[in-house]
């Protein structure tokens, strides 16, 4: 006799919401850096954040979700943080010179991608925007 199993979207989605905040670690907080206080102002760097994709090379870029969201995604979403808008801007521009490559791996992922230089201008701006 086979028993059916039926997902149950609420639960699967609640555990998965458990198991990354619970397993999840970015920075290590010597300074008592996080949480980030109300009204921080952030800098977020690198090409990734306005390109986000949810997969390496693996089977994992097979799996069917209803959202991706990536960093800057997040951020936006988030009112208690104020995000650089002259470095979005900065990269944004950039990118838009220097398009990204949409990649030819097994998941169609990309490979690599060109960075943005960064110039003394760039970072000590960010520098006197951010907490």
């Amino acid at each position: 006799m086979s028993k059916e199993f039926l997902l149950d979207w609420e639960k699967y989605t609640e555990k998965a919401k458990e198991a990354i905040t619970e397993g999840c670690v970015l920075l290590k907080n010597d300074k008592a850096t996080l949480p980030l206080p109300a009204k921080a102002k952030v800098s977020v760097f690198g090409r990734i954040a306005l390109h986000y994709y949810k997969s390496g090379t693996g089977s994992g870029g097979m799996v069917n979700v209803s959202k991706i969201i990536g960093i800057l995604d997040a951020l936006k979403e988030c009112p208690e943080i104020e995000l650089n808008k002259n470095l979005m801007e900065i990269y944004q521009k950039w990118d838009e010179e220097n398009p990204i490559e949409e990649g030819k791996g097994w998941g169609q992922e990309p490979w690599f991608q060109e960075e943005m230089p960064l110039d003394s201008k760039i970072v000590e701006d960010a520098k006197k925007c951010s907490d």
